[in-house]
């Protein structure tokens, strides 16, 4: 679990260095810092993501499930990045702008802490 968290921690850093020259990268690794931390939220409950299509939706839905109301749009911004990701990488229409990457750098920042503070408050 510490290696997800620490791994989304870097990942977290890169992107806003790369926001400097890259917004598009930016939020690519700023996405992939959250997807760390929901992977590491995931094995604390003992679960395993299945590496398939779809399975970051699935990743995004369990984080969801144990996670009350106050960080509901919090979860709502992980599931934005990943489809505002997806047009940037899959689609010509898909423009990340800066705004749109401090938001993600923004949303990855408290994604993390609520899960690092979820995580430590359940720690025996």
């Amino acid at each position: 679990m510490n290696a997800f968290l620490q791994s989304a921690d870097k990942k977290l850093a890169s992107a806003h260095k790369i926001l400097a020259f890259d917004e598009e990268a930016s939020l690519q690794q700023a996405y992939e810092a959250m997807l760390k931390a929901a992977l590491g939220f995931m094995f604390s409950y003992v679960v395993r993501a299945v590496s398939q299509p779809g399975y970051h939706i699935a990743i995004i839905e369990f984080v969801w499930a144990p996670f009350d109301k106050r960080n509901s749009s919090l979860l709502t911004m992980f599931d934005r990045i990943r489809r505002k990701r997806n047009l940037a990488l899959y689609d010509d229409t898909g423009f990340v702008s800066r705004h749109d990457a401090e938001q993600a750098l923004e949303s990855a920042r408290r994604l993390i802490e609520a899960i690092r503070t979820d995580v430590n408050l359940r720690k025996p």
